[in-house]
């Protein structure tokens, strides 16, 4: 096979062909193709179209990634995420389990659909049953907050803690939990998309440190789309600010970038430090 003996370009014309011919597997993977930049130059706009005839053709993980898509838009709107949770319900219905997880999500925090605990639980549920450690973790999570309020807080990891702080509104609990799922830490699997997406709820909320990973992510493509500028406007806000680890990071990447093409000149700006 093409991919296996490194020939990206060769592959991608074949599930190119492939997609064309109706095949709904090979929309996918075109569509995985465009988005991570493998084999042609990332193209989210193509991705999407090209998930949503895999989609369209019935391709659960063409689904799954067209919800992400709309999910994890910069400035998502309210129909972006009832349409994520819509199509996150049809990938579920078509047996991926990152779906199922991530709708579990949905109901357990209210986005894009009603809060619904016990269909966040059936999610998770099927998840895990279905290979998802994301999916276990999370469904232990669930069980441990079924009575919120009265919960022995003894009993609770610094796991559970922070998920219960980031929930209540505590910003630091979401840059914690980030952290957490960005390094696979305190036995949760590392899953870079809702490291980005507690990151982002951090920053939103002005927490430099979960800016500033959230720059990393950006950075190296990890949750999100690939993106320079935003990794380093996120730099350079929190340096301005006086994280030195953001001033750090933007010095590191513009060398790397300047480096790369003299041309990327255009996208830095003077730090008004």
């Amino acid at each position: 096979m093409a991919v296996k003996r490194g020939d990206y370009h060769g592959a991608f014309r074949l599930f190119a062909k492939s997609c064309d011919q109706g095949n709904p597997a090979g929309c996918f993977a075109v569509g995985t193709m465009y988005e991570n930049g493998v084999g042609i130059q990332t193209d989210m706009d193509k991705a999407q179209r090209y998930y949503e005839m895999g989609c369209s053709g019935g391709d659960a993980s063409a689904c799954a990634n067209l919800a992400q898509v709309y999910d994890s838009k910069k400035q998502a709107t309210l129909d972006d995420k009832e349409k994520a949770a819509q199509l996150y319900a049809v990938g579920c219905s078509g047996g991926d389990v990152l779906a199922c997880n991530n709708l579990g999500w949905m109901y357990a925090n209210g986005v894009g659909v009603p809060k619904d605990y016990f269909k966040a639980l059936d999610y998770y549920k099927y998840a895990c049953e279905h290979g998802s450690d994301l999916g276990c973790y999370n469904l232990g999570l669930m069980s441990n907050v079924k009575n919120i309020y009265g919960i022995d807080k003894a009993r609770l990891s610094n796991v559970d803690l922070n998920y219960l702080a980031c929930n209540a509104g505590d910003i630091q609990g979401c840059a914690n939990l980030g952290w957490i799922y960005a390094h696979g830490a305190k036995g949760v699997p590392v899953n870079n998309f809702f490291a980005a997406k507690y990151f982002e709820r951090a920053c939103q909320g002005g927490n430099l440190s979960g800016c500033n990973n959230l720059g990393v992510m950006y950075q190296k493509g990890l949750g999100v789309p690939q993106n320079d500028q935003r990794a380093l406007d996120l730099f350079s806000y929190v340096c301005n600010y006086g994280l030195q680890s953001g001033c750090d990071n933007y010095g590191v990447f513009k060398e790397k970038l300047l480096r790369s093409n003299p041309n990327y000149g255009r996208l830095f700006m003077s730090l008004g430090r």
